[in-house]
This record gives C-alpha cells, sequence and structure tokens, in this order.
C-alpha cells in the first residue's frame, strides 16, 4: 500500500484525522493530538498505537488500525510513489513526449494522459524509451519535468 492510498482511505473515515510525516513515520493525528498511531517509515512491520487509552474509543479505530496494518506490511521502499517525470522536447504547451498505448509509437504533444496516451515516465520507463530506435530524441537536449507535483499539469 501507497502512502497516498492510505492517507485517502484515513481521510475518508473521518474529517478529524491529520496525517503527516513526522520524523519519517507516517503519523495519524485525532483532534490536533499526534503520534496517537502510527507505522514506521524505516522497517516493515512497525506500527505503534501511542495513547492506547485514547485510540480505542475514537471513530473507527478498528478500521484505522487495519489500514495501518496494511501499511506496515508494505516494504518501505515500496510505499513511496514513483517519481515520474514528463520529457520536454521543445518549449510549447505541445512539446512534450507521447507515446501512444496501443502502438507503442511516440508523438509530441501536450501532457494530458488517458487511456491512449502515456505522458508521465519513471526513471526507469526512461532509460528504456532512450534504448528504443524509434525515439529520434537528442536525450542531451531533453528537459524533464517533475510530474508528481500538484502545481504543474496535474
Amino acid at each position: 500500500m501507497k502512502y497516498s492510498e492510505a492517507e485517502k482511505q484515513i481521510k475518508a473515515l473521518s474529517s478529524k484525522y491529520d496525517i503527516s510525516m513526522r520524523g519519517g513515520d507516517f503519523d495519524v493525528a485525532y483532534n490536533g493530538r499526534t503520534h496517537v498511531i502510527y507505522v514506521s517509515g524505516d522497517y516493515e512491520y512497525g506500527i505503534y498505537v501511542g495513547y492506547p487509552e485514547m485510540f480505542s474509543v475514537i471513530p473507527s479505530s478498528n478500521k484505522l488500525y487495519m489500514i495501518l496494518a496494511e501499511l506496515a506490511m508494505t516494504p518501505p521502499d515500496e510505499r513511496v510513489e514513483k517519481k515520474k517525470k514528463y520529457v520536454k522536447i521543445y518549449d510549447s504547451g505541445i512539446g512534450y513526449l507521447n507515446i501512444n498505448n496501443f502502438t507503442g509509437k511516440m508523438s509530441v504533444n501536450n501532457v494530458s494522459e488517458d487511456n491512449s496516451y502515456k505522458t508521465k515516465f519513471t526513471d526507469k520507463e526512461i532509460e528504456q524509451l532512450k534504448q528504443r530506435d524509434d525515439i529520434p530524441l537528442d536525450w542531451d537536449k531533453v528537459r524533464f519535468e517533475e510530474a508528481n507535483w500538484p502545481g504543474l499539469h496535474c
């Protein structure tokens, strides 16, 4: 389970839950009280209830525990979303690499991603694209833009 998935599920339980990454740990606060329960960011299976007497009476505590147990079972390096990048070929709103999901062919367009076109790529995917002969790009001249940043084209 990704941190983002856990956060989404917890927020759906109650608006009184707040989530933060505190000292590398995934910390859940209830009504402003931190470390009510948290998952270690350093190792697998590390789930801790900071205030057992409080935890047992907060709304949906059993569901919250199950969500965090699933998160804790996930290896720490798999909890973080893989960073994705746009490949900017030239300066323009339509100067980005697009790969057709059905044909695998390259085109240049905007950053909108849908079922037909892939526009966000992980580092591993970019390395694979560089090996393709049918993508005639000078990889030393293209620029990469963070695709996970919420303020940029997302």
